[in-house]
């Protein structure tokens, strides 16, 4: 019998418990660094298996390790633990919101099934080095004030789950890192040998409150600046080379206070994505640029916080 044959009939029997810890984990939904449920529910599936351990006490993140004993790289197997905020899927949490729209308890059952395998009869003698199988947190770049907080508090140094524990040492000795990601229904099986990096902006135009129907000439109207800096990013969309793969995609966070009162504190947030890092600090300063353009058209002010979010893969 070959290597590859008991690997599959390893992970072919274990077949009901990996889909049950997937489908567990989607009933369970919970956004980045506060997946406390979902890890323990990682950790109970690997409880059996000779892994050592190494968990995060203020985070949630799991580092469970196979050690061959023979000398060799070291490869990762990564999964996510979080979920999306998608109040309206379906399968969305009634409280909360969140959902795994994006399949990450996919990626848990495959992490586990892929452990299972390795350790099967025959596999694992003719391994070498290290196997590292990790959960992380906080893939999705969302709850920005709450991650922030976090950062305020010294528990983070940064937004992302992984940014966060490649800074933590838990990838300094790691050679290869593999994932998967779950793909819309149809999809071919593909590998990707490039990611988009992003930037995130969070801008904030200051007007001036006025009443909105007896005296709008005394206001100046923070929301028409951040519509009018929006129209200006939206006209300048056709000008980012289609190679560089530049996406930049707002919201608005907060529109205004009362209905009869000129909005004088108006929020968005956007990522500014880029295939390389020349095209994401060129798509960057026009963003900014037409920020300025659109609170400079209606005399308002404009700040711009940008915080680092991730690096591209080219």
């Amino acid at each position: 019998m070959t290597t590859p044959e008991p690997l599959f009939q390893t992970i072919q029997c274990a077949e009901d418990a990996i889909a049950r810890l997937g489908d567990t984990i989607y009933q369970e939904p919970e956004t980045g660094f506060k997946e406390t449920r979902t890890a323990r529910r990682v950790l109970d599936a690997f409880a059996s298996l000779p892994l050592s351990r190494q968990v995060c006490s203020d985070i949630p993140g799991i580092k469970l390790t196979l050690d061959t004993g023979r000398p060799g790289p070291a490869i990762a197997l990564v999964g996510e633990l979080d979920a999306v905020i998608c109040p309206n899927h379906p399968d969305a949490d009634p409280e909360t919101g969140a959902v795994h729209a994006c399949g990450h308890n996919v990626q848990i059952a495959a992490l586990y099934g892929a452990a299972l395998g390795l350790l099967a009869p025959g596999v694992m003698e003719t391994l070498c080095g290290k196997i590292h199988y990790m959960a992380l947190p906080a893939e999705e770049f969302i709850e920005l004030p709450y991650r922030k907080q976090l950062i305020g508090q010294g528990v983070l140094h940064f937004l992302g789950g992984k940014a966060e524990l490649i800074q933590r040492g838990w990838f300094d000795d790691v050679d290869l890192c593999l994932m998967i990601h779950v793909m819309p229904a149809g999809a071919a099986k593909v590998a990707f040998q490039s990611f988009n990096g992003c930037l995130v902006k969070r801008v904030r135009f200051t007007g001036r409150a006025a009443h909105a129907g007896a005296a709008p000439q005394d206001g100046i109207n923070a929301l028409y600046a951040a519509h009018t800096a929006l129209a200006a990013m939206n006209g300048i969309r056709e000008t980012f080379p289609d190679a560089d793969c530049v996406r930049v995609h707002p919201i608005i966070t907060k529109g205004g206070d009362v209905l009869n009162v000129i909005p004088d504190d108006v929020r968005l947030e956007t990522f500014v994505r880029g295939k390389t890092l020349p095209a994401i600090r060129q798509a960057s300063f026009r963003f900014d640029r037409a920020m300025a353009g659109g609170a400079l058209a209606m005399g308002a002010t404009v700040t711009i916080e940008e915080l680092p979010g991730a690096f591209p893969f080219f």
